[in-house]
Order: structure tokens, then C-alpha cells, then sequence
């Protein structure tokens, strides 16, 4: 044991109270003062009774944010222990929003509701320069918090107190906001009188909170060590691990015992289709006709209605490449899982499907990952188009419900659709409409003369017309959110947020569109995509499901090389007004920049913020836009991008260090080429001649030896905050984001925080409560993950949904659609009634004509 010396790294406990932002915290924590953080859950039963001894394994304690009422034990847990601590049990403590409140209420100050909540609002705070409020600049703060302290301090005439209170006497005021109208001045900062003990009511480590608030923090933590010093505090030199089991941090991406063989037998179930050998890519190049479009592609192979998975840019400006994922019949293997029975079957529909009961959906991810990792190429890297982001892997969605399982809210079940659908995608066409160049692939052995058929087919494809309208279902009866039942749930909705318990909810509903017949869906989705173009739009059709969508958000894309972004959209003006005159983007722009606008996106950036955090780690994740208008088909919405860097091993440096010195790669073979077009494809691959490459490859050893350097390469996945239950305890430290994947990042961040609202967990809660039924495929995620590393996921919105269970040849068939918006303490009703009806009208009024009960 001893005491911290001047130049030592603190270790600092952060008690987090489920709130969304925690990682954003420890990694201000951790960047501004070098800080080992320890984050431990407020219902830690083990935390709460060991606590002084956990204590005193520390240098200090930050409580951090937190939905819900300092007076609520359920809320706060063990956190009131700490200002009722002995002398000699002391230590610096901050307290942040929540903790603030707590602090507050614990030494005599009444916790009340603000009579208009602070959510994602960005002031001024005002402060006299002293103590953690010393030297700094111009402090401009977010506030996220429906509650106030009062402390007594506020006089008649609104005046504030710079001195403790008769009410709060060992309350030194340290911070006031005087410059809101309606509440009046809110505290915004205190320190006891004579214990270490201080806090904010502000979120210093939210996007929009100037630079000061970085400094605030280095401040308290001068002064809290200045204290330590004084008071000759002796820290216990005792990793937190004696009273709890060390955090298993590869849970996410490795096999539980009892599931490790069966996820293998899966694995290699899927990995039996490419052949014995390792597995090579095929490829060819060709040039794409400014006309050609997935729509011309898939008509001119034959497609009928088949499964098959198409993301599509649908033309629109900021889209880049089109995918088409083909599925073989009888060869090309789906997986499904549904929540309800946590049970995940696959099979190529050539033999009756296997199934493995699952203890939870975390089962599901590493499997998914030892697929793609036995399947990744080992062709030289030259030989590979670098450029196309999808060489084969999976395609299909992941639903709302299956991302609420991942944070532990209990789902709804989905009407028989399952909750994660994917296909392994052997066979897939690309369109780079960058280069203007047209790629079919194929991960399946000695397929060249697929491979030269289908371009061959592709190079002589026509313009053509856009198919006619009159294919649409002309007599559709529509069952949609009536104005008083979408309004009794916004009431609802901001019941919770005045009440402390949410500072954003993303409210949903859903039309069913019911039709006489069985309709032709892919005839239906040529329409939508030309009426309605979005960067994100998709067709999907797998295990009885198809999907129509035309989605303009991106939720998570992660890059060979490691990068990731989201871009998540929250503000959406009309580009015509209600009068038909057009509103062009100064207006838009003046319109999307009100507080309310960007308090809804602001919520949403440091949300994912912190999501990604958890993955790769605070200081590999930066915001690179911030809040800005973006021009779409029919609307102007206010969009935003989140990126990160995976601190993983980069998947394409496997291609050189198995293949680089010809032993255990493919490198047999010339470059083969094809002719006119005079584009090189794989080397072992057969050109044009039918030769085949000469040196083959050294079967299955050589494509497991791929296991050892996957993207988890044995390593326990991200070490950042968690959420494994309640006797969670974690270092949050240095080391987080280390091995983290793309699919730890897809899994961590689920469902989307656009669709939710913060903190996520409460929220989705209190969601499932209003709303009362699944929201099934809706809300959920669709896109790929790449053999090579990469990936790529919309979120599913602007998107109409069938399962052939609700589809019957003599009385016809339901589509649903969902739309929805997020509510905040500044919402109108009938503003937000509104604009889900114009975000469900982009669908409807593209799909269908003449629909009753519209």
C-alpha cells in the first residue's frame, strides 16, 4: 500500500447508472489525466457489499449520468454510500448530472422537476474562476437532464448565490446557467465545504461542450490530488479482481463451452461449399453503361422472384456501388436466429436445416465471424479488386429485436419473421458507379465459366424503359396511426422525459397495407427505387421475407483498413412546403438549425460516440461532421458522421503473410485476362483458355491456418465498458478497443441509437411499453459483412416488409411500413404526427395507388 505519488496514473472507480454517455466520460477521464478507469454498474450487488474495501483500492470516484431520480434507490444504488463516508473512508469524488443531483440531495437540497427540461441544450454556464471552475475560457456546456438541484440559492428577484446556503450549508455554489427564461437560474456546479466531494450538472464530455470543459476535468483532478496528498490517503495496492472474477472480455467474439463445437460444426457447414481447398476469388471486370442498373442486371439473368439480397444506390448522388448478392439453390447456405426461442438454424435448403439452441444472441457474432474468417480469399493481394468493398460474405438484415436482446431488453416477439437473416453469398455482382465498372465475383471453385457468362450476359444489356406504372396494385385497404393514438403516445413519451427518466425517445408506428392478391414485389421495388432513390435502398428476399427499401441513412460501415463510421440522420424538412412552393437549402438549413433540431441529433452523436467507444476505445473515435443538411430525393435532413479506428490486426495484411512466400497461398497460376476488356482477374483461377493456375494451394490446413490471425486473433475483443450483467466490473482503460472486429463494433452498437433514443437501454424499455408490439424488421439493420473485412449496414427505414405467412393466393397478402420520429421535451404534437406521416408517405405513395383508409 501507499500513497499516489505526484507523477503516478490515478485509478479512478466510475459508478455508471446506465446511462449512454459512460464511455464518452471514461475516455475524457482516461485522455485528459492518463487515468486507469475501473467502471462498475450502480446494481452491483459484490461492488455494494464490498464497498469500502473496493474504495480504498482507489485513488477517487466519478458518478456518472443516469436516467431516472437521485431518490430512487433503483436509479442510483450504492451511490449514497459515498456522502455518508467515515473520515477516514474519504476520497475525491465528482459527481456528473445524476451523480451531481445525488450529491446534492445527499447534504439537504431538494431534487424537482425543471418545468422545460434540458435535453441536448448547449449554454453558457456562468462561474467566479475558482477552484475546478479556475482559469478556464468561455465555458459553453450540453445540459441532458429533466431534474434540478435546489439548493436554496436562487433569490426572489432571480439573482443567484455565490455562497453556501442556510439550506444547503456545506454546499459551496460553484456554477449557475442565468440565462434560461423559463426555469429561471439552475445550479450547474457545487463543492462541500470540507470534503472532497464536487460536482457538475452539465455533461463535459458531450461534442458541443466547449474545450473548457476537458480543462474542468484536469482541474477537480489537481485539486482532488492536492487533497490526497494533504490528507496522506494510503491507497491498498489490490487489483479489484479479489472481490470479483476477472471480466471475461471475449464473451462477444469467442464460443461458450457448451456452444463451441456446434458453432465449428456451423462454421465448417458453410465453409464445405467453397470446395476443399482454400478458398480463391474469381473475378472479372467489365465496363457499366451509364444506363445499367441492379433492376436491367438481375431482369437480364432471368430473375423470377428467387432469393436474393440487391443494396442498391439507387442512382442517388452520394451512392457509390451496387451489390447483388445471388443465392444458388440448394448450394448457398442461410442462417436465421430468432429471439424468441434463442434458437439459430441454417441450412442450403438441399437437406432439412440444422438448428443450435443458443444461450444468448452474443452466441451468434463469433460464429458469424469464424465463417467469414475460413472463407477469406488467398489470392495475392494484387490480384484482388481492392477497390469493392463486398468479396463475398453475408448478406440480409438484423432486426430491432435482436438489438434489443443484445442490450438485455426483453423483446417482443416478431410475428414468425426472423430476427437475424442472413445468406452466404458465394456468387455477387457489383456495380462501382465511381469508375463506372461492373465486377461479377464468385468464392466457389472452378466457376470461371459462371463468372464469363453472367458478364458476358451484362455487357450486352440494353437501355430500356423503366417498367410501366400500371403493375402497382391499383385496390389496397391500409390499416395506419390515427392522429389521437400517435398523439397519446407522444404524450406518454414526454411523461417520461419530464420525469427524468429518457432524454430522447424515438417513437414508431406502423401502417398495414392489406392487398386482394399476391403481388410481385420485385416489380413493386423497381418502382420505389425510381420514385422514391435513396444511397441505401435494398431488396431483400430470404426465408420467406422480403424487404423493400429505400433508406437514406447509413448506420455502420467499417473498412478493410480498420475505419468505421455512422451517419446518423435526425432532422427532416420537406423539400415542398405545404403551399407547393419548394424549400430550397438556405430555408432548410434555417429550419434544421433550431435547437430542437439539433438537440435531437446532438443526443444521437454522443450516443454512438459512445457505442463505438465501447468497442475501439475513446481516443480512436472522432466526429468528423457535426450537424449538417444534406439534400435527399424528396427531403432535406440534418445528418451527422461518427467515425473510428479499430485497433485490430488489418485483414488484408493475411494476404501477404500467408500468401507472400508461396508456401501456403495460392499463388500457382498466370494472370489470366479476358481479351478486350483486358482486365487481370485471381490468380489458380481459370481465364479464358479454361488453364488453370499450375501450383494449386495447400487444401483445408492452409485456409484454417487463417485462424489464428482472424480479427478477434485470440484476443478478447474490445476491453472497453460492457454490459454483461449486473456483477459487471471493468477496466475501461488503455487497452480498449484492442482486437476489436467490425462485427464487436455491429454487435456493440445495436439496435441503432437513431431508432432509440438515450440512454438506450431505459428508453428501448420504455419504447417497447408505448408502442406495445414488435417493430420485427423495421428499425433493425441490413447490409453486409465482407470476407475481406469489411462491412456495411443501413438502417431500416423508409421500408415496407412481407413474410409469407401473411400472404394467402385466395385472400391476399399484408405489407407493413413503419415510420416514426424522435420525441423530445420541445416536440408538438401535431409537428411529430406530421412528420411520420411524410416519412411513411415516401414509401406509400411509392408503392401504392389508390389505397383506402390512406
Amino acid at each position: 500500500m501507499g500513497s499516489l505519488q505526484m507523477d503516478e496514473r490515478p485509478h479512478i472507480l466510475y459508478i455508471d447508472a446506465f446511462d449512454s454517455f459512460a464511455n464518452n466520460i471514461t475516455g475524457l477521464l482516461e485522455q485528459r489525466l492518463g487515468a486507469q478507469v475501473t467502471l462498475v454498474h450502480t446494481d452491483n450487488s459484490v461492488i455494494d457489499k464490498n464497498f469500502l474495501q473496493v474504495l480504498r483500492a482507489v485513488d477517487a470516484v466519478v458518478v456518472g449520468p443516469g436516467p431516472g431520480h437521485p431518490a430512487n434507490p433503483s436509479d442510483v444504488g450504492f451511490i449514497d454510500k459515498l456522502w455518508a463516508l467515515d473520515e477516514a473512508d474519504l476520497l475525491p469524488v465528482l459527481g456528473i448530472c445524476l451523480g451531481f443531483q445525488s450529491l446534492c440531495l445527499g447534504h439537504g437540497a431538494d431534487v424537482q422537476r425543471l418545468p422545460h427540461p434540458r435535453h441536448g441544450i448547449v449554454t453558457r454556464v456562468s462561474h467566479r474562476n475558482n477552484d475546478m471552475f479556475a482559469s478556464l475560457a468561455k465555458l459553453e456546456a450540453t445540459q441532458y437532464h429533466s431534474l434540478h438541484a435546489d439548493i436554496g440559492g436562487v433569490k426572489e428577484d432571480r439573482t443567484v448565490s455565490w455562497e453556501p446556503t442556510s439550506k444547503c450549508p456545506l454546499l459551496q455554489p460553484l456554477a449557475w446557467d442565468e440565462g434560461d427564461a423559463v426555469n429561471g437560474p439552475i445550479l450547474m456546479g457545487v463543492q462541500h465545504t470540507t470534503k472532497p466531494f464536487c460536482g457538475v450538472q452539465f455533461h463535459p464530455e458531450s461534442i458541443c461542450t466547449s474545450a473548457a470543459g476537458g480543462q474542468l476535468i484536469t482541474n477537480w483532478w489537481t485539486e482532488a490530488r492536492q487533497w490526497l496528498h494533504q490528507h496522506g490517503r494510503i491507497k491498498v495496492d489490490m487489483p479489484l479482481t479479489k472481490w470479483l472474477p476477472a471480466p471475461n472480455h471475449g464473451v462477444p467474439l469467442e464460443f461458450s463451452a457448451s456452444t463451441a463445437p456446434r458453432g465449428f460444426k456451423l462454421a465448417q457447414a458453410l465453409r464445405s461449399a467453397a470446395g476443399p481447398e482454400d478458398v480463391v476469388l474469381g473475378w472479372e471486370s467489365y465496363p457499366a453503361k451509364a444506363h445499367l442498373t441492379t433492376a436491367s442486371i438481375l431482369n437480364s439473368l432471368g430473375y423470377r422472384g428467387e432469393e436474393v439480397v440487391v443494396l442498391d444506390s439507387q442512382g442517388h448522388g452520394q451512392g457509390r456501388f451496387d451489390i447483388m448478392g445471388l443465392v444458388v439453390p440448394g448450394q448457398t447456405m442461410k442462417v436465421t436466429y430468432s429471439v424468441s426461442d434463442r434458437v439459430l438454424r441454417y441450412g442450403s435448403g438441399a437437406t432439412p436445416a440444422s438448428s443450435i439452441s443458443l444461450e444468448s444472441i452474443d452466441e451468434v457474432w463469433p460464429m458469424l465471424q469464424e465463417v467469414l474468417d475460413l472463407h477469406f480469399p488467398r489470392n495475392d493481394s494484387a490480384s484482388l479488386p481492392q477497390d469493392i468493398p463486398f468479396w463475398g460474405g453475408f448478406m440480409g438484415y438484423i432486426s430491432y429485436e435482436a438489438g434489443l436482446e443484445t442490450i438485455d431488453v426483453a423483446p417482443h416477439t416478431s410475428y414468425n419473421i426472423p430476427d437475424i437473416n442472413f445468406a452466404f453469398v458465394h456468387r455477387s455482382i457489383v456495380i462501382d458507379r465511381h469508375t463506372s465498372h461492373v465486377y461479377v465475383q464468385s468464392l466457389l471453385p472452378d466457376d470461371q465459366d459462371w463468372i464469363l457468362a453472367t458478364g458476358n450476359t451484362i455487357a450486352a444489356i440494353e437501355e430500356a424503359p423503366p417498367p410501366p406504372m400500371s403493375s402497382l396494385p391499383t385496390i389496397a385497404t391500409a390499416s395506419r396511426p390515427s392522429a389521437s393514438s400517435y398523439r397519446s403516445k407522444i404524450q406518454q413519451c414526454q411523461a417520461y422525459l419530464h420525469s427524468g427518466d429518457s432524454y430522447e425517445l424515438c417513437l414508431t408506428d406502423s401502417s398495414a397495407i392489406a392487398l386482394p392478391s399476391p403481388s410481385d414485389p420485385w416489380a413493386w421495388y423497381t418502382h420505389l427505387r425510381l420514385r422514391n432513390p435513396a444511397p441505401h435502398g435494398a431488396y431483400v428476399h430470404l426465408s420467406d421475407v422480403h424487404v423493400l427499401s429505400s433508406s437514406p441513412e447509413r448506420f455502420l460501415r467499417w473498412t478493410r483498413e480498420g475505419i468505421c463510421e455512422f451517419r446518423p440522420i435526425k432532422g427532416t424538412v420537406k423539400k415542398v412546403g405545404p403551399d407547393g412552393k419548394k424549400i430550397l437549402r438556405p430555408e432548410a438549413e434555417a429550419i434544421l438549425g433550431t435547437a430542437k433540431e439539433r438537440a435531437e441529433n446532438l443526443m444521437i452523436v454522443d450516443l454512438i460516440r459512445h457505442d463505438l467507444a465501447g468497442a475501439v476505445g475513446a481516443r480512436n473515435v472522432w466526429v468528423s461532421q457535426l450537424m449538417e443538411v444534406e439534400e435527399f430525393a424528396t427531403v432535406w435532413h440534418l445528418v451527422s458522421v461518427i467515425q473510428g479506428k479499430l485497433s485490430g490486426v488489418n485483414p488484408l495484411s493475411r494476404i501477404n503473410g500467408v500468401n507472400g512466400n508461396g508456401v501456403n497461398g495460392v499463388n500457382g497460376g498466370a494472370n489470366h485476362t479476358n481479351g478486350a476488356n483486358g482486365v487481370k482477374h485471381v490468380n489458380g483461377v481459370n481465364g479464358t483458355n479454361g488453364a488453370k493456375g499450375t501450383n494449386g494451394t495447400n487444401g483445408v490446413n492452409g485456409s484454417n491456418g487463417a485462424n489464428g490471425v482472424h480479427s478477434a486473433n485470440g484476443t478478447n475483443g474490445a476491453n472497453g465498458v460492457h454490459a454483461n450483467g449486473a456483477n459487471d466490473i471493468e477496466d475501461a482503460g488503455d487497452s480498449a478497443g484492442t482486437g476489436a472486429s467490425g462485427i464487436d463494433v455491429l454487435r456493440r452498437s445495436l439496435p441503432p441509437g437513431s431508432m432509440t433514443g438515450a440512454p438506450k437501454k431505459r428508453s428501448c424499455e420504455i419504447l417497447n411499453r408505448i408502442e406495445g408490439g414488435p417493430r420485427g424488421v423495421y428499425s433493425g439493420v441490413l447490409g453486409y459483412m465482407d470476407v475481406g473485412g469489411g462491412g456495411d449496414f443501413s438502417v431500416i427505414i423508409r421500408t415496407a416488409v412481407r413474410h409469407s405467412s401473411q400472404v394467402q393466393e385466395d385472400v391476399g397478402e399484408v405489407w407493413r411500413v413503419g415510420a416514426g420520429g424522435a420525441i423530445t421535451v420541445q416536440s408538438d404534437e401535431e409537428g411529430e404526427f406530421l412528420e411520420m406521416e411524410l416519412k411513411a408517405a415516401s414509401v406509400l405513395d411509392a408503392l401504392f395507388n389508390g389505397v383506402k383508409g390512406m
